[in-house]
C-alpha cells in the first residue's frame, strides 16, 4: 500500500515556524549566524529583520567592553519594542526596527572589523601636536576629550585630542615628569622631592561627594604653586575654593580640562617608577590604584581613600634589590622590572613567587620556545595598502624552535638567551591570558596563561610550569616601549613599530617533546610609515581600543627627507607636526578613522 501523506518541509522556516526556528539560531555563534545569510532568501530575511534577538547576545561574547555594552544596553532598553521577537514579515531599518535603538548586526561587524583591522595592520595615520611640541610623557583622556602631556622642558599640558588646542596647562613643573592616569586622576612626580602629586580632571572631581570636595588641600600646597593657564579663559587660572563657608563654591566644577589638586603621597623611600591603574575593573568593587617602586621596597596606594598611607607594602629581599625600570600590577600580581630579571611578587602575601627568566647562565633555564628574527628589514615583506590613505605595512613570519628540538640549544645561545649580561628589562605588561616583557638588547618574553602558572602552589612545580609556558622573540633591535590593549600587543625598538596579536603565538606548553616537523611561526606587523630618525625620540606609548599613540621626532624625520610609502615616495610629516621642536605624537588609527 503506498503512503499517499504529504512530506514534512525540509526547510527548518517551514517545519519549525519562523519564531521557533530563531529561537534555534538565537544559540549559534557569529560565524555559523553569518553562514546563515547565505542559505537563502528566506533565512537572508530572517537574520537581516531580527539583529537584537540573534545579535545582541553575541556582543559579549565577541569581547566588545563591558563600559560599551553597558551604553549600548541602555540605550536598547530605553528604545525597546514590546517584544523582544521581532515579526519575521517585517523588514527593520538600520535602528533595529525602531527608530534610535540599536543595531546589533552592525555594532558586532564594526566590532569585528575593528579587530580585524590591527590583525591586518589596517589603519590611517594623523598627528597630535601640543604646545611647543616638546612631548615627553603622554595620557589620553577620553571622558573629557583631552590628551595630557608633560614636557622635556617644563609644565603640563591639557590639549584638545582631535584639534591640539591647548585648553590648560601647569608652568611650574619641571622638565622630563613622568605621567600616569586612571579615569581622571592624574599622577606625576614633582622633582623637587619624593612626593607624588594626584590631580583631578573636571569630570573625577565631579564625581566626588561634596564634603569630600569640601575637604581637598589648598592648591597652594601643591607644587604647581597655583600657577595654572587657562587657554579657555585667556587667563591665569585660579582653581575653586571648596570651603563650608560658600554653598555656591562646593558645587563649582572647573571647565573642560583643568585640573584641581587632589593630594600628594609621600613613600618611605624614594621611588624611580610608577603606575596606575583599575583594580577589579568592571565590578562594583572597582578602586583606582596607584604603585610604585624603590629599590628596596614597593607600595600601593589606594587613590580614592582619604588615608595617604600606602595600602599595600612590598620588601624586597637583599639579592633582589636595586633600581627598578618598570613597575607592573593586576588584581593578584606585583611585577618589577630590574636590569636582568622580572620578580613577581603575589599581592595576597606579599611575598616574591618567581624571578624570569631565571637569574642564571643555563641556556635550557631560560624559555622553552625560542623565535628568532636577527634582522627585520630584511625579513619583512611589504603589504600594499588595501585602500588609499592607508600606512604602509610588513609583515615578518618569525620560526623557532623548542627546548627538545635538535639544535636548539644552538638557538639559545647564538640568540643571547643563555646570558644575563645586557639584558635589561626595559617594560612589563599583560593581556587577559598572557604576560608580556621586553629588553633593551632586544627579546620579547611572552609568559603564557600567567595567571594559571603563577597561581600553582607548590614552588618547584611553578618554576617547571613557567619555564614550559615562557617564550621568547629575539628581534635583535633595542626594544624602548610596550602596550597592550585587549589581545593586541604594540612594542616600539629604535627603528619600529611591531604589532602582534596573542593568537599568533603558538599554544603551550613547549616542552612536549621534539617534532620533526618545523614549529608555527609568529607573525608580527610592522607599521613602516616611520624614520629611524623620528623613532629615535620616542620616549611613550599609548593605545586603546583604536588607536596607538607613540611619541616622535617629526622634525628629525623631515630633516632626513621623510618616510617612504609602498611606491618608493618620500612622505614629509605635516607642517604642524615640525614646528618649534618637532617631538609630537603620531597616531595610528584603526577604526580608519579619516586622518583629516
Amino acid at each position: 500500500m503506498s503512503n499517499t501523506g504529504t512530506l514534512p518541509p525540509s526547510d527548518p522556516i517551514q517545519a519549525l515556524g519562523p519564531s521557533l526556528f530563531l529561537q534555534v539560531l538565537s544559540h549559534l555563534p557569529l560565524g555559523s549566524l553569518t553562514s546563515c545569510l547565505k542559505v537563502n532568501k528566506s533565512w537572508n530575511d530572517l537574520v537581516t529583520s531580527s539583529p537584537t534577538t540573534l545579535y545582541r547576545p553575541l556582543a559579549a561574547q565577541v569581547g566588545i567592553e563591558p563600559p560599551l555594552l553597558d551604553e549600548l544596553y541602555t540605550k536598547d532598553k530605553a528604545t525597546a519594542q514590546s517584544s523582544t521577537w521581532s515579526n519575521p514579515n517585517y523588514t527593520s531599518s538600520d535602528s533595529g526596527g525602531h527608530e534610535g535603538g540599536v543595531n546589533w548586526k552592525n555594532v558586532i561587524k564594526d566590532y569585528v572589523d575593528l579587530q580585524s583591522n590591527w590583525k591586518k595592520g589596517r589603519a590611517r595615520s594623523k598627528w597630535i601636536c601640543p604646545g611647543r611640541n616638546t612631548v615627553w610623557r603622554i595620557k589620553v583622556d577620553h571622558e573629557e576629550g583631552t590628551i595630557i602631556t608633560t614636557s622635556r622642558i617644563d609644565g603640563i599640558l591639557v590639549s584638545d585630542l582631535k584639534t591640539s588646542e591647548p585648553i590648560f596647562e601647569y608652568e611650574e613643573i619641571g622638565s622630563y615628569a613622568h605621567l600616569e592616569f586612571a579615569k581622571g586622576y592624574a599622577i606625576f612626580n614633582s622633582n623637587d622631592d619624593r612626593s607624588f602629586e594626584i590631580h583631578l580632571t573636571p569630570t573625577a572631581l565631579s564625581k566626588l561627594p561634596p564634603e569630600r570636595r569640601r575637604n581637598l588641600p589648598p592648591s597652594n600646597r601643591s607644587i604647581t604653586h597655583n600657577k595654572g593657564y587657562s587657554f579657555t579663559l585667556e587667563d591665569h587660572y585660579q582653581p575653586p575654593v571648596f570651603s563650608e563657608n560658600s554653598e555656591q563654591s562646593n558645587l563649582t566644577i572647573p571647565p573642560r580640562g583643568h585640573l584641581t589638586y587632589y593630594k600628594s603621597l609621600t613613600p618611605r623611600t624614594d621611588c624611580f617608577a610608577f603606575r596606575a591603574r583599575i583594580d577589579k575593573q568592571y565590578t562594583s568593587e572597582e578602586r583606582l590604584v596607584f604603585g610604585t617602586s624603590s629599590d628596596e621596597e614597593a607600595y600601593i596606594y589606594d587613590l580614592q581613600s582619604e588615608s595617604n598611607s600606602e595600602m599595600e607594602r612590598f620588601v624586597f629581599d637583599q639579592q633582589d634589590r636595586g633600581r627598578p625600570n618598570y613597575i607592573e600590577f593586576d588584581n593578584s600580581y606585583l611585577f618589577i622590572c630590574h636590569s636582568t630579571s622580572v620578580n613577581v611578587y603575589s599581592r595576597n602575601t606579599k611575598k616574591k613567587l618567581i624571578t624570569f627568566p631565571p637569574p642564571v647562565t643555563a641556556p635550557f633555564d631560560a624559555a622553552s620556545a625560542i623565535y628568532t628574527c636577527y634582522d627585520p628589514s630584511r625579513s619583512t615583506k611589504k603589504i600594499k595598502p588595501n585602500k588609499e590613505g592607508e600606512v604602509l605595512v610588513g609583515e615578518v613570519n618569525v620560526q623557532g624552535k623548542w627546548i627538545d628540538d635538535n639544535g636548539f640549544d644552538g638557538v639559545m645561545m647564538a640568540s643571547g638567551q643563555g646570558r644575563i649580561a645586557g639584558r635589561e628589562f626595559a617594560a612589563v605588561h599583560y593581556t587577559s591570558k598572557d604576560l608580556f616583557a621586553i629588553t633593551k638588547s632586544g627579546t620579547i618574553y611572552a609568559l603564557r596563561n600567567y595567571q594559571d602558572v603563577l597561581s600553582i602552589p607548590n614552588p618547584e612545580a611553578r618554576d617547571r610550569a613557567v619555564n614550559a609556558n615562557l617564550l621568547a622573540i629575539v628581534i635583535r633591535e633595542s626594544l624602548r616601549q610596550l602596550s597592550t590593549h585587549g589581545e593586541h600587543v604594540v612594542i616600539t625598538s629604535a627603528t619600529s613599530v611591531f604589532l602582534l596579536h596573542t593568537s599568533s603565538l603558538p599554544p603551550p606548553p613547549y616542552n612536549t617533546g621534539s617534532s620533526d616537523q618545523s614549529r608555527p611561526t609568529i607573525k608580527l606587523l610592522n607599521l613602516m610609515n616611520v624614520h629611524h630618525k623620528g623613532m629615535g625620540q620616542c620616549s611613550c606609548l599609548q593605545m586603546d581600543r583604536e588607536k596607538i599613540y607613540a611619541v616622535y621626532w617629526a622634525l628629525g624625520e623631515s630633516e632626513a627627507g621623510g618616510a617612504v610609502n609602498y611606491e618608493g615616495e618620500r612622505i614629509l610629516p605635516p607642517q604642524e607636526a615640525i614646528g618649534d621642536f618637532g617631538l609630537c605624537v603620531k597616531v595610528w588609527d584603526f577604526g580608519l578613522e579619516s586622518s583629516s
